[in-house]
């Protein structure tokens, strides 16, 4: 230990100090804990919400989603039958998906047709999401989502049909056409899924070949999903099937791809908030400066004793540095244990709750991370720390 921390360190921490100044020291300790204590477990919920965003779409994203690079729809028989001998796939699915009409009674709806065929269930559990009814899709038969069947008024216990309204290929883009130019089907509603907002009010699950009906497809679909085998990475699947299908002729999206965009924004949300709440841990670090300040003065006597002993404003400088730092020290380290022990307990009974029956959850989830904690530890450390040597060097310059 060198000599400038250690008289720093008795400083704060001798028994005799009993002075005001020894308190101030101890309130810029518990002005920086608390702070560290707030980012500590915000971010933790952070990354709870973040994980369980995840965990939602992985439950109806597929691991991987071939779609052709040209045109919207692609023979899949030859390359589905080689990516099914790959090791590192489990499963394949095929879908076909095509923008529609849906009339229930007197209530229309604008929704994706999503055509799957029966192996897409092995791919993408939707049964697991089924919250009224049952996931079924023989012929004849519908899975509708929650916004999309509440817009509608579907109920899957009335036997009242759901019409399909499906523009024509070549037919165009207008608005008002006659019904003439529209392919039409009727199917029964037997299932509704719950997942989000945007998804459920979406996706209407039929049969494939009803899709391919619709669309004038033929036997053609609009893309390929990918189940890999367990301890298969989403790269190195990804790779093994880039070499069967070429990059040139297909588009090849993992999970993280197919909503980049929103798990970006979720990454991106969680350093704007530490970048802010660091603000408001900077104002609690400027606390430090009035506590280096009444140290020095309330060690008059003890400076002048050291430079009579030969003493130099370098170390005088030292001291003053790491008293203000040993302060902050000491308040990340309690408010680290106060925002890790806070968000174990939310994780064990789950004091904080989400109200209102929309959400999938009683509680508000989270995850520490280690990485978190060093970011927080470090970037107070470097504020204390900066703030604590530029106020001791300004101290020396007015001595």
């Amino acid at each position: 230990m060198s000599l400038s921390l250690y008289i720093a360190r008795r400083h704060l921490l001798s028994r005799k100090s009993r002075s005001v100044v020894n308190l101030i020291a101890r309130v810029s300790v518990a002005a920086i804990a608390v702070p560290v204590m707030a980012l500590t477990a915000i971010l933790s919920f952070h990354n709870g919400l973040g994980d369980f965003i995840g965990r939602m779409y992985s439950e109806f994203d597929p691991e991987l989603r071939i779609t052709p690079r040209e045109g919207r729809f692609f023979d899949p028989v030859r390359l589905r039958r080689q990516i099914e001998m790959l090791p590192e796939v489990e499963a394949v699915g095929a879908t076909l998906e095509q923008h529609v009409l849906l009339v229930y009674g007197e209530r229309q709806w604008i929704a994706t047709l999503c055509g799957v065929d029966s192996d897409y269930r092995h791919v993408v559990p939707v049964d697991r999401l089924i919250v009224q009814g049952k996931y079924s899709l023989q012929p004849g038969e519908a899975v509708l989502g929650q916004g999309a069947a509440y817009a509608l008024g579907v109920q899957t216990a009335r036997i009242e049909p759901l019409r399909i309204y499906a523009i024509r290929p070549g037919s165009g883009n207008t608005s008002f056409l006659p019904a003439a130019l529209y392919h039409t089907a009727e199917v029964r509603p037997v299932g509704i899924y719950a997942l989000d907002e945007q998804t459920d009010s979406r996706c209407v699950f039929v049969p494939l070949a009803l899709a391919q009906q619709l669309a004038g497809a033929g036997e053609r679909i609009s893309a390929l999903s990918v189940r890999f085998r367990a301890g298969v990475s989403p790269e190195a699947g990804r790779a093994a099937v880039a070499a069967l299908a070429g990059s040139d002729r297909f588009d090849l999206k993992t999970r993280f791809e197919q909503k980049e965009t929103l798990y970006r924004m979720v990454e991106q949300e969680k350093w704007v908030i530490y970048l802010l709440l660091m603000f408001v841990v900077l104002v609690a670090a400027l606390s430090l400066v009035g506590s280096v300040v009444m140290l020095a003065a309330d060690k008059e006597r003890d400076r002048e004793i050291l430079v009579a002993m030969g003493g130099t404003p370098r170390l005088l400088r030292r001291i003053f540095a790491w008293e203000g730092l040993t302060i902050t020290g000491a308040g990340v380290v309690i408010g680290l244990l106060l925002g890790v022990g806070f968000a174990g307990l939310q994780q064990q009974f789950g004091l904080i709750r989400m109200t209102g029956e929309a959400f999938l959850m009683e509680a508000y989830p989270v995850r520490v991370a280690w990485t978190d904690l060093a970011a927080v530890a470090g970037g107070v450390l470097l504020l204390g720390g900066a703030i604590s040597a530029a106020t001791a060097a300004g101290l020396m310059k007015r001595r």
